[in-house]
């Protein structure tokens, strides 16, 4: 059984840093990033950003890696920053009409909605109930 570590601290047991808990469809989720900037994917339009969160067959011992919503982004700006490139924009999977998706700037936390023809980092995440452990 594991123990859920402190905040921005690595829990090896999930696959990464634990980055704080959020609800997700009214569950409480716990959220790992797999580690720092080695795991960034760069340049990445939004139309592939699903695609490169989930490739390869397996990463630090876990298959289920998805696209960072929104709200995970916000929360890995808030408590796990330096594990990511601060000049750098983030893509998150969550859409805002037609031609918008949502971006965390990590240099200052802003969060926008921009067109979907930039290309921006994306970093995978993971997230399971908390009461699966």
């Amino acid at each position: 059984m594991s123990t859920t570590p402190a905040i921005n601290q690595n829990w090896p047991e999930q696959g990464g840093i634990f980055i704080g808990s959020r609800l997700i469809d009214g569950l409480v989720h716990h959220i790992v990033i797999p580690g720092g900037v080695e795991f960034d994917h760069a340049d990445i339009p939004f139309s592939r950003v699903e695609e490169v969160a989930a490739e390869g067959d397996e990463l630090n011992g876990f298959s289920d890696w998805r696209a960072p919503d929104q709200e995970d982004l916000m929360l890995a700006y808030i408590n796990a920053r330096e594990h990511f490139d601060t000049d750098s924009w983030y893509w998150s999977r969550t859409v805002d009409g037609d031609n918008w998706a949502w971006a965390v700037d990590f240099e200052d936390g802003y969060t926008y909605y921009i067109t979907r023809d930039n290309e921006f980092r994306v970093r995978p995440v993971r997230s399971f109930p908390a009461s699966a452990i």
